[in-house]
Parts: structure tokens; C-alpha cells; sequence
């Protein structure tokens, strides 16, 4: 028996209309990945927002294919969305933990790729094992 997809840092929002838009959103993301890596998993997506963080954007399981991203990070620009969608690939899919020295990968968005860059520093996460 399959078991919800929940996280005590996000509250998932009660799928509707509005909500389908929101995540068609992320998953559009997703597939801008997949054309570049045809053997990306299939990833778990629940849209939802921070239960007290309030600077709470996104949200992976490490290596389990499942990632939250709020409606906060959906509001933001196509740009700072993408980042924090890939971000969350990364931990989700390749299992990788933050890494400072890595713009895509930092704990927090400090700095806001263009899509070319985002998908290249993804890219360099796809051959390696997680640490």
C-alpha cells in the first residue's frame, strides 16, 4: 500500500483546478530536464507552503524521487523557480547535499541562474554518486 507523500516542513494543499496549474508548472521544469537526460526517473511533486519557515521554498527527499516546492517559490520569477526546482532535482534524484561552492547547490538562492546554467551545473550532478 502506497503512503502519502508528506513532509512536517511543507503542508501539502488539497489538489484542485488551481493547485493542478501550480504544479503543471514544476513538472514542465522537470520535463525541460528530461530532454536533456532521458533516463530521469519519474519524480513525485506535491505543491504546498512553509509550515514556519517562512523563507522555506523547496523541499527533496534525497534519492527518493519526491520534492515540495511552495507557492511562495511558484510566485517568484520563471528564472528563480527553476533554480529552486533543479535544486531540488539534484537532492531528489542524485541523492547530492548542499554544496557552497556550487551556485545551483547552495543552502539558500543567493544567486539566480539563467536556464542555460542551471541545466549545466545540474548536468555535472548526473554522473556522480551521491555523497
Amino acid at each position: 500500500m502506497k503512503t502519502k507523500m508528506q513532509t512536517k516542513e511543507i503542508k501539502n494543499f488539497k489538489m484542485s483546478n488551481e493547485v493542478y496549474l501550480l504544479r503543471r508548472k514544476v513538472i514542465n521544469m522537470i520535463y525541460e530536464v528530461k530532454d536533456h537526460i532521458k533516463t530521469l526517473p519519474r519524480v513525485e511533486v506535491r505543491i504546498g507552503e512553509a509550515r514556519c519557515e517562512d523563507n522555506l521554498l523547496g523541499l527533496a527527499s534525497r534519492g527518493k524521487c519526491q520534492l515540495w516546492i511552495t507557492k511562495k517559490a511558484i510566485d517568484m520569477n520563471e528564472d528563480a523557480l527553476r533554480n529552486i526546482v533543479y535544486h531540488e532535482l539534484v537532492h531528489a534524484v542524485f541523492g547530492f547535499k548542499h554544496d557552497d561552492k556550487c551556485p545551483l547547490m547552495q543552502p539558500t538562492l543567493k544567486t539566480i541562474l539563467k536556464k542555460e546554467e542551471c541545466l549545466k551545473h545540474l548536468l555535472k550532478y548526473k554522473n556522480y554518486k551521491g555523497e
